[in-house]
């Protein structure tokens, strides 16, 4: 079985657990292709990997993490905010949270 054959297989599988249907699977490909993939694999790859997704989600994630934060605390000042928006998007804590889900 070839790896784009196995991968495809593997995206079934991974839609069928969480009861979801991707709309676009090359999406979801790239998303979930890291970098390393690509520069080893160059004449098998694709040429992309999740690395602009990724940049692109860590700024959607901060933005909206922001919003909440003086939304729900709007008498605290922007040094207290920054505080607690780096720990609630760094990566121990979404690693701790998605555990929990």
């Amino acid at each position: 079985m070839s790896f784009y054959c196995a991968m495809a297989q593997s995206y079934s599988q991974l839609e069928a657990e969480l009861g979801y249907r991707f709309r676009d699977p090359a999406l979801l490909a790239r998303a979930l292709t890291h970098s390393s993939h690509t520069h080893e694999n160059r004449g098998q790859a694709s040429g992309f990997d999740n690395e602009q997704l990724e940049f692109l989600g860590d700024a959607v994630l901060g933005f909206l993490i922001s919003a909440r934060l003086v939304e729900a605390y709007p008498s605290l000042s922007e040094g207290r905010l920054s505080k607690l928006k780096a720990h609630l998007v760094s990566a121990s804590y979404l690693l701790e949270t998605a555990r929990r889900l």
